[in-house]
């Protein structure tokens, strides 16, 4: 049966948690309880958004149009479990963990995943953002589809297996990408350089593989080729095994992807 979603529970205090509760509300939909395990948090969306919490599952409100689980992943099967839900629209905020997660937690399920990285209190432009949908029914999934388009165009149904790849894809490009900057701030840090030299070239990168393509847009030494300059910055990093390996193990990786892409 197709409805419309004025009002919610959200269940978490994290950094999803706060966008979404940030994001509906600044929509129009009104957020009636937040359900939340640290009393500090829960407290400070309480104050950000006039918003009522509790910390007690027993006392969570039945009657929302729809309940958004937004917690860890290693939380979400007891979290759910613990709602006692039968029939209320139940969607978890995860972009890795399955439909199934929460099947029996209540006979009306779904995900809704925000595909960026969210700190609280950062802003973000939400209509930017891809939101990703599944739900145990069609008519679940148009009233989801319904739902997400309240904060932003982008939304993509796709179900629990393609969903995991894309979140595989994702922490590659987001986090596994921060560790590469991380390092690079580390090498810096002992030249007494400050990491943000590097801001317009990271800019750039990021912008030229998003207009154009990461396998067109690859520059640098060993899409090239170019054996002398990697030895020579090997050579740099023989006192630091880890990056030595991390450098050694990518660039041998671009070499033979652009070899294969010539």
């Amino acid at each position: 049966m197709k409805f419309e979603i004025k009002n919610i529970v959200v269940i978490g205090s994290g950094n999803v948690a706060w966008h979404l509760i940030n994001a509906y509300t600044g929509a129009g939909i009104k957020v009636v309880q937040v359900l939340a395990h640290d009393e500090k948090k829960a407290a400070r969306l309480s104050k950000a958004f006039s918003v009522p919490f509790i910390l007690d599952a027993t006392k969570l409100y039945k009657e929302a149009d729809l309940y958004l689980l937004a917690v860890q992943d290693d939380q979400i099967v007891k979290t759910a479990a613990s709602l006692g839900l039968t029939g209320q629209f139940l969607v978890h905020t995860s972009g890795f963990s399955s439909l199934d997660a929460i099947a029996g937690a209540s006979e009306a399920t779904g995900v809704l995943w925000p595909l960026q990285t969210l700190t609280a209190g950062r802003k973000v432009d939400y209509r930017k953002i891809p939101l990703l949908i599944e739900a145990s029914t069609k008519e679940l999934e148009e009233n989801l589809l319904q739902f997400a388009n309240v904060i932003s165009p982008r939304v993509i149904a796709t179900d629990s297996q393609i969903r995991q790849r894309i979140h595989l894809a994702a922490v590659i490009a987001s986090n596994l990408a921060n560790h590469l900057y991380t390092i690079s701030a580390a090498i810096l840090d002992r030249q007494g350089i400050a990491f943000d030299i590097l801001g317009p070239l990271i800019l750039e990168t990021a912008s030229k593989a998003t207009l154009n393509h990461p396998l067109k847009s690859q520059t640098g030494p060993a899409a090239r080729r170019d054996l002398k300059v990697i030895e020579k910055h090997l050579e740099l990093l023989r006192d630091e095994p880890d990056y030595f390996d991390i450098y050694r193990m990518i660039s041998e990786n671009i070499s033979h992807t652009h070899s294969s892409n010539p």
